[in-house]
């Protein structure tokens, strides 16, 4: 199945910019998320690939088929052969199950016998073959959401667009219908574009997440360099808890810098490929704030205080105080000590800037995610 490929992708309204240059692509079967703020230009993003938006300037390619060309080329939705999801569903009231599946072959104009045997299969696939005579009214949420990915799929699309379908759905059938869907994905092999502002489902679902805010690419990457090794402090703090340590940089050697700030005796060791400037700040993970456990070799080590914890079922989050700075910590047990040994799991504080940096808007398939195809 041919990849997307988006190349400065612009949309103005009024006096906002809703995508400014935006550019990437969707590698041949893999599972690529948009994930940011309500606001931030994912599903216009979405919405433009799909058809049903025009952008003000930019192209979308799928293959070697030219989907837009702002001002030469603008193929219509029912002819890009891309199967949608919408976050409503969006599903024919007055259809049956098997009416709403068959409703895009029909308009394709298949044969009687093709639509009923591709709606049994199809049905069969998303495990609603027993519900073909039903109407939405009568399934569960995460039935309905079944249906609209079994439509999406009827007519054989060359790529999968979802925008958000699992956001009216509770937490554990959330759960659920995205771990369903991963495998359903992986077994087809088709090249997907999911629409999410939920940090947890784009982590666990995705190969690559492209991380937006105000209509730009801020971060692109594998789930775990995304997490890990945020750049800004923007994703660093949309993608899960984060504490932010700032301070002085003093080289050491190599790529090795060292963090110096008050009252962290010793400072803070960190990688960096070029000289950062004097005043730094470092994210660190809460699950990387290790408390009363054995120091590792050259690690960081401070005394602090406890000043909460919150128990979050097989966990605690502890809030600590070391002079100015505060962090966050996670443990698995209660701890009933005022002050605790604070070390750092090694190599796990990474520089981020205090300002998003876009990627290259010249540039439609991110180095991030060419170096990972």
């Amino acid at each position: 199945m041919p990849e997307i490929t988006i190349t400065r992708l612009t949309q103005v309204f009024g006096a906002t910019k809703v995508l400014d240059q935006v550019g990437f692509t969707v590698p041949d079967g893999r599972f690529v998320t948009l994930l940011g703020p309500s606001g931030c230009g994912k599903t216009t993003t979405l919405m433009s690939i799909a058809g049903f938006h025009t952008p003000n300037g930019g192209t979308i390619t799928h293959g070697e088929r030219i989907l837009f060309d702002a001002g030469k080329a603008n193929l219509p939705a029912e002819r890009r052969d891309l199967g949608v999801v919408f976050q409503s569903y969006a599903l024919w009231p007055h259809l049956s199950v098997a009416e709403n599946v068959a409703f895009p072959l029909k308009i394709r104009k298949a044969g009687r016998l093709e639509i009923r045997q591709r709606v049994a299969d199809i049905l069969e696939l998303v495990e609603l073959g027993s519900r073909a005579n039903a109407y939405p009214h009568q399934l569960s949420g995460g039935q309905q959401q079944r249906v609209a990915l079994a439509r999406a799929l009827a007519h054989d699309p060359s790529a999968l667009l979802l925008d958000e379908p699992f956001s009216n759905l509770d937490a554990k059938l959330r759960d659920r219908a995205r771990e369903w869907l991963g495998e359903l994905q992986r077994d087809l092999g088709i090249t997907t574009v999911f629409v999410t502002h939920d940090q947890t489902e784009a982590l666990a679902m995705s190969d690559y997440i492209l991380v937006m805010n105000q209509g730009r690419i801020v971060r692109a990457g594998t789930p775990e360099d995304v997490y890990h090794h945020p750049g800004n402090r923007f994703v660093a703090e949309f993608l899960g808890r984060c504490n932010f340590l700032t301070g002085t940089a003093r080289y050491l050697d190599g790529h090795h810098w060292l963090l110096e700030a008050p009252h962290l005796p010793g400072g803070l060791p960190f990688r960096s490929p070029t000289p950062p400037p004097g005043g730094v700040t470092l994210a660190v993970r809460p699950e990387a704030v290790l408390l009363d456990a054995p120091v590792a070799p050259g690690a960081p080590s401070w005394q602090a205080e406890i000043t909460s914890a919150t128990f979050l079922g097989d966990h605690y989050l502890y809030t600590l105080r070391i002079g100015p700075h505060e962090l966050q910590a996670l443990h698995r047990r209660r701890l009933h000590e005022a002050i605790v040994q604070v070390t750092l799991v090694p190599d796990s504080a990474t520089l981020v800037t205090d300002e998003p940096d876009p990627l290259p808007a010249n540039d439609p398939v991110s180095s991030a995610l060419r170096a990972s195809v």
